[in-house]
């Protein structure tokens, strides 16, 4: 986001979202978790437990204040899904001026959009590449352009009760055009909260049935199926 010294640690997985779906821990007895990486299998004690944070990839600047409108609004979305969840599920799209108010949902989608936007840096910084500098570039910025698309989904199987609700990261995949060398590398990766799964896809073509694409553009979004 900036290029302070990184002191802090960001949350690979979101500590609201740890605590909407298991409670303020500790997690122990029944309610045990676990965090999972491949065929990695580690013991959450709590929901700001060490293992389900990255190491250290962010200044405490931009870790608190700079990004407190961006944690919001992502916190507000996820409230308005859960208390809104028949309604979703049943027309499949959002309406961000229902989840943020008419006179609001323009500043507060740029800043979901960013939380996202940090959360994409968070997994390309992680897996040792370069966040690219689109996506560094537009925290400070009302307008701007990135190569960064992002796109919503139902998980059916979750949202029927078929499978558990959880909260994770899908795997960063990284593309390099065919033609090219040194070509701008494609990236894409996802996360999930319950049945609701967000797409990253930079310098990729989204794939139209995981749903519309958005730039913190659209007052509506569509919801895609997986």
């Amino acid at each position: 986001m900036c290029s302070g010294i990184a002191i802090t640690s960001e949350h690979r997985l979101k500590k609201s979202d740890l605590r909407r779906l298991y409670g303020e821990g500790p997690f122990s007895g029944d309610d045990r978790l676990h965090h999972i990486r491949g065929d990695s299998r580690t013991r959450i004690s709590g929901a700001n437990s060490k293992v389900v944070k990255y190491e250290k990839n962010i200044c405490l600047a931009c870790n608190s204040k700079r990004s407190q409108p961006y944690d919001m609004a992502y916190d507000r979305l996820i409230h308005w899904l859960l208390e809104n969840e028949s309604d979703v599920l049943r027309k499949r799209f959002l309406n961000f001026a229902d989840v943020y108010g008419y006179t609001e949902f323009e500043a507060s989608q740029r800043n979901l959009y960013k939380y996202f936007a940090k959360s994409f840096g968070c997994r390309v910084n992680e897996a040792s590449r370069v966040v690219p500098s689109d996506v560094c570039e537009l925290f400070d910025k009302e307008r701007f352009e990135t190569g960064l698309r992002i796109t919503f989904s139902v998980n059916e199987q979750v949202a029927a009760n078929e499978y558990p609700r959880t909260v994770g990261n899908g795997p960063l995949h990284e593309w390099q055009s065919p033609d090219t060398g040194d070509a701008r590398p494609g990236y894409t990766c996802s996360q999930f909260f319950s049945w609701f799964t967000v797409y990253f896809w930079y310098c990729i073509e989204p794939d139209g049935n995981l749903g519309s694409t958005w730039v913190a553009n659209s007052q509506h979004v569509y919801l895609g199926s997986l």
